[in-house]
């Protein structure tokens, strides 16, 4: 198991406080629901597919597409876990 450390500026920690908070008040919310409740919540708080993202900077419009392969054997976290790990040097 790999640990990793990061330091936070307090803008930063701010912010992670705020989601966290964000977290635990729609996990409750979720959890509050009954299956057929939550599922509806869901779908209509899904990404929209093709997730597709724009944004201007220094004048130039960037467009960044996301694509998922759905014969993949490789998990999220897997994956995550192998892009860390290859990306950062300890």
């Amino acid at each position: 198991m790999n640990i990793f450390q990061i330091e936070l500026t307090e803008q930063e920690v701010k912010i992670y406080d705020e989601v966290t908070k964000q977290i635990d008040k729609t996990a409750a919310y979720l959890a509050s629901l009954s299956h057929t409740e939550r599922i509806n919540w869901l779908k209509e708080h899904q990404c929209s597919y093709p997730i597709s993202i724009e944004r201007e900077i220094g004048g130039t419009v960037y467009t960044v597409n996301a694509h998922f392969s759905g014969d993949t054997a490789e998990t999220v976290e897997g994956k995550t876990l192998r892009i860390l790990t290859r990306n950062i040097a300890l």
